[in-house]
């Protein structure tokens, strides 16, 4: 994802790595969430306003952002995938 760009007037050299909507699309399906996209905004939002500069941006960091954002918005078993409601309902 992280992309070698030379800026045209300055001519220095950086390195730019930008996560699309998409992105998070395919992390949020790969793992059977139920979402919307205003959820995968929130996400985005808390991503870019949270992620540690010494870690980066992960594809965990952005399941568990997906994750926090599905949950805070939804308390209830329905709105994760089985296999999770399967787990929190042999937790209790």
């Amino acid at each position: 994802m992280a992309t070698l760009v030379r800026d045209q007037k300055s001519g220095k050299m950086y390195i730019e790595d930008i996560w699309h909507f998409d992105d998070f699309v395919n992390v949020a399906e790969n793992a059977t969430f139920i979402f919307t996209e205003a959820q995968i905004e929130e996400a985005m939002e808390r991503v870019a306003d949270n992620f540690d500069a010494n870690y980066g941006i992960t594809w965990e960091l952005v399941e568990s952002a997906i994750y926090e954002v599905i949950t805070d918005d939804n308390c209830h078993p329905e709105f994760l995938s089985e296999e999770e409601d399967d787990e929190n309902s042999s937790s209790v």
